[in-house]
């Protein structure tokens, strides 16, 4: 009876002193940026845009294609596109000043093409994986095609933790400009928010068609607006199978999105979600954005910042 009691003391305060381990994304401090001077086309009016990158701190004063350098798993919705003889570039996510150092800055925005009247709304986003500049004209038919999505990824954390506060706009409303005007739909409500997929993923030798088990989810809609910020929020992970959670949300389900990544033969290809699994992660993707409605919609006026992006693991 003793041993036992001792044995029950022991449990519990191991229990009662574990600490969990938080580890800053690379780069999730958002105090790093690269400036990137992206000059259009004359037949757009010549002017340069300023695209902005969360990389180590450096300027480039050339029309030349974004590529992380390694460790850095960012990638962001701020684009540098070339159509045949067009350049045009677009900027939805910007640094700005936070106490003695920077947080990130999402928006959405309607970008306006003046040769061929194109308009698109650029939604301010960042993410785990590759931009695939420059982007061409085909990607504002399929989008998802020029994003490889994803990181290889082999840990298991607890949740994802980060600073946030956000300008939500209460109304029924978004803009769509997927036929390249502006159209307004009314009846559904955008938000801002956050989604982590683990997945464990292989690809068909045959084929070369890469599919994944979804090993560990989480997300969270922030729906109404935040004067002040909102520090140390925990957003837990569930791992297996979450279709009974009770927090479940609908970007959370299985091929939610239209996710593409490169397959070991250098194509492009959908990563098909085929169910659950307890399997170790391969694969992590993690998406914050200012709008859920989809490519090329959104509602103007949300906006999201960011800070202090990490992991947090059970010790």
């Amino acid at each position: 009876m003793k041993n036992i009691i001792c044995s029950i003391f022991l449990l519990y305060t191991t229990c009662s002193f574990a600490k969990d381990r938080e580890e800053m994304i690379p780069y999730g401090d958002m105090n790093q940026w690269q400036v990137r001077y992206i000059k259009e086309s004359s037949i757009l009016g010549g002017k340069t845009k300023t695209l902005y990158a969360i990389a180590p701190n450096d300027t480039i004063s050339k029309n030349i294609p974004y590529r992380p350098i390694i460790g850095n798993p960012w990638a962001t919705s701020n684009t540098y596109a070339k159509w045949i003889v067009e350049t045009a570039a677009a900027s939805a996510v910007t640094p700005e000043k936070r106490g003695n150092g920077y947080c990130c800055r999402l928006e959405n925005k309607i970008t306006h093409i003046k040769f061929g009247n194109i308009y698109a709304m650029v939604t301010g986003s960042i993410f785990f994986g590759l931009n695939l500049e420059p982007v061409g004209i085909s990607a504002k038919e399929k989008p998802y095609t020029a994003i490889d999505f994803g990181i290889p990824y082999t840990q298991h954390p607890r949740a994802l933790k980060l600073d946030y506060k956000a300008i939500v706009e209460n109304v029924d409303f978004i803009v769509s400009t997927e036929r390249n005007k502006i159209d307004t739909i009314y009846g559904q409500q955008d938000c801002v928010g956050i989604v982590v997929y683990l997945q464990h993923r292989w690809e068909d030798n045959s084929t070369g068609k890469i599919y994944a088990y979804r090993v560990g989810s989480a997300s969270k809609q922030i729906l109404e607006s935040t004067t002040e910020w909102v520090n140390d929020c925990e957003i837990p992970i569930i791992w297996g199978d979450n279709q009974k959670s009770s927090i479940l949300n609908p970007n959370e389900q299985l091929n939610a999105t239209c996710m593409m990544t490169h397959n070991s033969r250098g194509n492009m290809v959908k990563i098909e979600e085929v169910g659950y699994s307890s399997l170790a992660p391969t694969h992590v993707v993690l998406q914050i954005s200012a709008s859920w409605a989809g490519a090329f919609r959104a509602h103007e006026g949300n906006i999201l910042w960011v800070d202090n992006i990490r992991w947090v693991y059970e010790e």
